[in-house]
C-alpha cells in the first residue's frame, strides 16, 4: 500500500499541502455569508470562476463569482447573479457544472432549482455562454419544454466546437429522485433532445451504499443519506470525439461517440446500442479532462483526487482526509487541477436533519506532473 507523508505549511496567505508527486494548494477559503460553491472553471491566462447553486439552500446571495487573489467579486455583475424579480431567464437561478471552451468562453449550466420550491420555471433551466473577455452573455439555451421537469437536475456540461454550426451541449442530468438522462441542445437553433433517459448507463445503482468520512452510507432513494442520483460527471476527449459520463451513485463510467450524439436524426436504439462501457472508477461527484485524454475524479470515499491514463490505468494524484471532504467541481487548466470542497455529504438532509458542514469551504488546486 502506497503511503503518503503531508508537511503542511502555513504563512499569511496561503496553505500548501504536500501529497506525493503533487503539491495542493488552496486559493480560496470562504465562509457565510458567502454560499458554499460547486462548479468551477478556469480560463487559458488561469482566471477562476465558481458557481454558487441554489438547489440545496435557496441563498441570497451571488450566484456566480470570479476568484481574484482569494476574494470573491461577483460576475459578471450584481444585477445578473443575484435573486432578481424579473424573469427567471434574465439572471443565474442555481448554476450548477461550468465549462471554460477553448475561446475563452464560461459556459454554464442553471438548473433552475430552488430549494423549498418545487417546480422548476421555464426559462429558469438553461445554458448560458459568456464570453469572460468582454462579459458579453453569448447564447441563453432554454431547456424546452416536453424535456424540461421539475424532476430533472441539470449537474453538469460539455460543449463540443467540433458538431453543429456553432457547436453542441451534452448535459448531464442527475435527477432529483427519478428522471436521469441526457441532455444535447445544438447551440445555433436552440434544438434539444433528450437521450438515454432511465436507462441503466444514466440511472443509479439500485442499493448503492458508499464510504463517507469513514461511515457507510446508503445513497439509493428509499434511503438517501449521501448525495445521490443519475449521470453527474461529464468529460470529452480532447479531440471532442468522446463524450464520457458517469453516475454519483454508481462505480460505471461509459462513453459515446459525439458524431452519434449531436446526430438528431439517431433513433434512441441506435445510440443504445452505440454506448461502451468504459470499466470501473472511484465513485466521485464531478470529473475533468487535461488535453492528453487524461481523466480525473474527485474520489469522495478515498478523500482523494485520481486519474485515469487513455489506456484506463489509475493513481493517485493527492489524498488529503483532512480537508478533501466531498470533491464536486474539478477542471483542469495549465497543469493544474482545481477542485471545490464543498461538504455537500454534511448537508442537513442526508444527517437528520442536522447541517454538519464546517466552513470554511475550501478550493484547492494541484500541479499535476
Amino acid at each position: 500500500m502506497k503511503k503518503f507523508k503531508f508537511i503542511i505549511l502555513f504563512c499569511a496567505t496561503i496553505t500548501m499541502i504536500r501529497a506525493q508527486n503533487s503539491n495542493a494548494q488552496i486559493i480560496a477559503s470562504i465562509n457565510p455569508p458567502n454560499p458554499d460553491m460547486s462548479g468551477i472553471a478556469v480560463s487559458s491566462d488561469d482566471r477562476v470562476f465558481l458557481g454558487f447553486p441554489r438547489h440545496a439552500d435557496n441563498h441570497k446571495e451571488f450566484a456566480l463569482a470570479e476568484l481574484k487573489d482569494g476574494k470573491l467579486i461577483p460576475w459578471p455583475d450584481k444585477e445578473y447573479v443575484y435573486p432578481s424579480a424579473k424573469p427567471v431567464k434574465e439572471w443565474l437561478v442555481s448554476p450548477h457544472g461550468m465549462y471554460m471552451d477553448k475561446n475563452d468562453v464560461l459556459w454554464i449550466i442553471d438548473d433552475g432549482k430552488r430549494s423549498g420550491t418545487e417546480e422548476i420555471s421555464q426559462g429558469a433551466a438553461k445554458v448560458v455562454a459568456i464570453d469572460i473577455k468582454t462579459k458579453k452573455i453569448v447564447h441563453s439555451l432554454e431547456i424546452p419544454k416536453g424535456i424540461l421537469r421539475s424532476t430533472a437536475h441539470y449537474n453538469d456540461l460539455r460543449v463540443d466546437l467540433l458538431h453543429g454550426k456553432n457547436g453542441m451541449v451534452y448535459i448531464a442530468n442527475s435527477g432529483f429522485g427519478k428522471d436521469f438522462s441526457l441532455v444535447i441542445i445544438d447551440v445555433a437553433s436552440g434544438k434539444a433532445k433528450e437521450v438515454l433517459r432511465n436507462h441503466k448507463t444514466t440511472s443509479p445503482d439500485q442499493n448503492y451504499m458508499a464510504f463517507l468520512e469513514g461511515k457507510p452510507r446508503r445513497g439509493d432513494n428509499k434511503q438517501l443519506t449521501l448525495p445521490g442520483g443519475g449521470a453527474d460527471g461529464i468529460s470529452i476527449s480532447p479531440d471532442s470525439q468522446t463524450l464520457y459520463w458517469t453516475t454519483i451513485s454508481g462505480r460505471n463510467m461509459y462513453s459515446l461517440s459525439t458524431a452519434i450524439l449531436s446526430d438528431f436524426s439517431k433513433s434512441e436504439t441506435e445510440i443504445e446500442n452505440a454506448v461502451t462501457f468504459e470499466g470501473q472508477h472511484p465513485a466521485c461527484d464531478g470529473i475533468a479532462e487535461d488535453e492528453n485524454g487524461n481523466i480525473y475524479f474527485g474520489a469522495y470515499e478515498q478523500q482523494s483526487l485520481v486519474k485515469r491514463t487513455p489506456d484506463g490505468e489509475f493513481e493517485v494524484v493527492s489524498h488529503d482526509p483532512a480537508n478533501y471532504v466531498w470533491p464536486d467541481g474539478l477542471a483542469f487548466k495549465n497543469g493544474y487541477l482545481y477542485v471545490t470542497l464543498g461538504q455537500w455529504n454534511r448537508l442537513a438532509s442526508f444527517n437528520n436533519n442536522k447541517d454538519l458542514r464546517k466552513p470554511p469551504y475550501l478550493v484547492v488546486k494541484i500541479k499535476i506532473n
